[in-house]
């Protein structure tokens, strides 16, 4: 199996189901998907040169997670499901053990490729400004303690505790704090995964001599003119 995580706040989960599965029906693909808005699974399969590969009974799968400041998507094979069978929905929480064997075929294949291709444009189309790579650690850690059995709907959601002001937390080596917030990040992260802030501010410039302006200055140090800002 293999993952991505797409960060960009309010990124959503059910308008990137629903470009995704276009584009595979499209190209003759018999797609389902079920769940809840925060945990969705979503299938594909096809006949011919697709059967030949993964055999009569599997399908493409992909598992959408809510995460915090994104979404994560887990692609890998597995069985195809008979959406009517009682307590389908809890395969969802069961991470490690949902796929069966199978990604090396998958990627020798193209198929894995053609599954992320696809997931990128969706979330390309819905945010531009998204950021996609790998699972960040603090989430991965989230999932794994979320990998046993839950009951349906929404995931709980964890109460935030108000920010300190007086004794913010510590940062440590590789980590920055949020300037919202105040909550600990990691370094390149581009959106603070607490609240959603940007962590890199936008960068002003004069409106008339177009040099850059500094952060919170009432005028432009090299012409004098008054910042926007």
């Amino acid at each position: 199996m293999s993952t991505r995580f797409y960060q960009a706040p309010g990124l959503s989960i059910e308008r990137m189901i629903r470009d995704f599965e276009n584009i595979f029906q499209a190209q003759g693909y018999q797609v389902q998907h079920f769940g809840n808005p925060g945990h969705m699974v979503v299938q594909l399969r096809k006949g011919g040169d697709f059967e030949a590969i993964l055999g009569m009974q599997a399908a493409l799968t992909v598992i959408f997670r809510s995460a915090p400041g994104g979404v994560v998507a887990l692609v890998g094979e597995h069985r195809w499901e008979d959406k009517a069978a009682s307590g389908l929905l809890g395969m969802i929480f069961f991470w490690p053990l949902l796929f069966t064997t199978g990604a090396g075929v998958l990627r020798q294949a193209g198929l894995e490729s053609q599954l992320f291709e696809a997931l990128d444009a969706v979330a390309l189309q819905q945010r531009s400004d998204v950021h996609m790579g790998p699972v960040p650690p603090h989430v991965e850690a989230q999932m794994q303690q979320g990998a046993g059995p839950m009951p349906a709907g929404p995931p709980p959601q964890t109460p935030r505790s108000a920010p300190q002001p007086d004794s913010p937390p510590m940062s440590s080596p590789g980590q920055k704090r949020c300037g919202h917030c105040q909550k600990m990040n990691d370094s390149d992260d581009l959106y603070c995964s607490w609240c959603g802030t940007a962590l890199k501010p936008q960068q002003l410039y004069c409106p008339r001599c177009k040099a850059a302006l500094k952060p919170g200055a009432p005028f432009c140090s090299k012409c004098g003119a008054a910042s926007p800002q």
